[in-house]
């Protein structure tokens, strides 16, 4: 049975080799937005000898153009270019005219040994491809068509219920990316990550398409939470726009309700007033499991490692 047959359960990511070719990518995996990882593409970086935290953040401390996060490391492309080889199908994909133009498109992850990051998907549709530099990362996917559980708006997944309860009757996989293999993980996939080894260090290239023509139940409720902010950011009463600015501004910028964007990515979906209606109250009626499990939040929040900022 192929992933495309599967409408539940475990499956096997496929694996390609590191000289994969362009086209045969774009088919396979790109347009029909499904997972990969690509064995060895980083394996002869010099970043891989080279990085450690100390050393990234003396670096990018001289880059003008690079920022920090929350919780990473922002670069424009090519930035530290001498440390690693950006693959052809990224170079490839980051020209096409069908994807989003934007300045950041790089970001370094840095975590300790046993470091989570729960349950969640990207915001904004990103594509990510997220290259192992240092250590391993143990990974838990879940597809959007088989969505996890939200917290009210948001793009994490309520915490509480275990892995495996998580994943049950899902489309899922788990796997170990070892040092320079490289993830290619479509828009509004789920994913659980656990760092190991002493220090984790990741390159992330990131970008967001401005059409798709694959349709999920996490891309409905992605397309209609969006349009809910147009709708209480443009409110015609101001104490609704107030409202809606103040708290969206006192919350985590991963949290955020906000397509970077000037226009939204095309889709066969077109939301309706009523179904923003009905989104409102199914995303409400989630609020007795996040009361449930409401004594797993700021535990985690409290183990999170937000990075330094430059001096």
């Amino acid at each position: 049975m192929t992933l495309a047959e599967n409408n539940h359960g475990y499956f096997e990511i496929a694996r390609e080799k590191a000289n994969i070719g362009f086209e045969h990518f774009r088919r396979q995996y790109f347009d029909p937005e499904q997972p990969v990882i690509i064995e060895n593409a980083g394996a002869d970086w010099p970043a891989i000898k080279s990085w450690s935290e100390a050393y990234i953040r003396e670096r990018l401390s001289k880059e003008p153009s690079a920022k920090t996060a929350s919780l990473w490391y922002w670069m424009q492309r090519d930035t530290l270019r001498d440390d690693y080889s950006t693959p052809l199908i990224i170079n490839s994909l980051l020209d096409l005219p069908d994807v989003f133009p934007r300045s950041d498109v790089m970001r370094i992850w840095i975590h300790c040994k046993g470091n989570v990051s729960s349950w969640h998907y990207d915001a904004n549709l990103v594509n990510v491809f997220n290259a192992q530099v240092s250590g391993q990362k143990e990974w838990l996917l879940v597809s959007p068509q088989t969505p996890v559980d939200c917290y009210p708006f948001i793009n994490f997944g309520i915490m509480g219920y275990g892995d495996e309860k998580t994943m049950r009757n899902k489309i899922h996989t788990r796997f170990m990316l070892n040092q320079g293999d490289l993830l290619y993980l479509p828009p509004l996939w789920f994913h659980k990550v656990i760092s190991h080894g002493d220090e984790n260090i990741s390159l992330n290239w990131i970008f967001t398409k401005k059409e798709t023509s694959i349709s999920s139940k996490a891309l409905v409720r992605e397309l209609e939470r969006y349009h809910l902010q147009q709708y209480l950011s443009m409110h015609r009463f101001k104490w609704v726009r107030n409202l809606f600015e103040k708290t969206n501004a006192n919350i985590p910028g991963y949290l955020r309700w906000k397509w970077r964007y000037p226009e939204m990515i095309k889709t066969p979906l077109k939301p309706r007033r009523f179904q923003l209606t009905r989104r409102t109250f199914n995303e409400l009626g989630v609020l007795a499991k996040v009361i449930r499990h409401a004594n797993k939040i700021q535990p985690y929040i409290d183990g999170l490692k937000p990075v330094k900022k430059f001096k």
